[in-house]
C-alpha cells in the first residue's frame, strides 16, 4: 500500500502597499520608450504578430511590427525582442565524441536602437 500526502505550497505575499510600491517601479522602467528599427531575421520583409500584457490589471496589447520599420516601443518589450532566438540541432560526427548532438542557438528578431544606428 502507497500513501501519498499532498500539500500545496503556500507563498509568501507583501502588503499591498509594498507591491504596490515594487509594480509601480518596475512599470516605469518598462515603459521608458525607445525609439529604432526593428529587423525580422527569419523572414525579411515579413511581419510579426503578438499580444502582451506584462502586468496585472493591464489590457492587451496586440502588436504588428514590420521588418524594416522604424518605431517606438516601451524598453522592456525591447529587451524581450532582442533575446528571442531558436535553437537548432546539429549533428557531431565525430567518432570520439560522447555527445551525438549539439546546438546552436541563432537570433530571431533584433531591435537595434537609434542610438547605435
Amino acid at each position: 500500500m502507497r500513501v501519498k500526502e499532498v500539500t500545496t505550497k503556500r507563498f509568501k505575499k507583501a502588503d499591498a502597499a509594498t507591491c504596490a510600491d515594487l509594480i509601480k517601479k518596475a512599470r516605469k522602467e518598462y515603459e521608458k520608450p525607445c525609439k529604432g528599427m526593428f529587423e525580422f531575421i527569419d523572414a525579411q520583409g515579413g511581419w510579426l504578430d503578438f499580444t502582451e500584457r506584462v502586468f496585472p490589471g493591464e489590457p492587451i496589447r496586440v502588436y504588428r511590427l514590420t521588418h524594416g520599420e522604424i518605431c517606438e516601443l516601451p524598453m522592456g518589450l525591447v529587451k524581450r525582442l532582442n533575446n528571442t532566438r531558436k535553437k537548432v540541432r546539429k549533428i557531431n560526427l565525430h567518432a570520439d565524441s560522447n555527445d551525438l548532438k549539439s546546438y546552436e542557438f541563432q537570433s530571431r528578431i533584433r531591435f537595434t536602437p537609434m542610438d547605435a544606428i
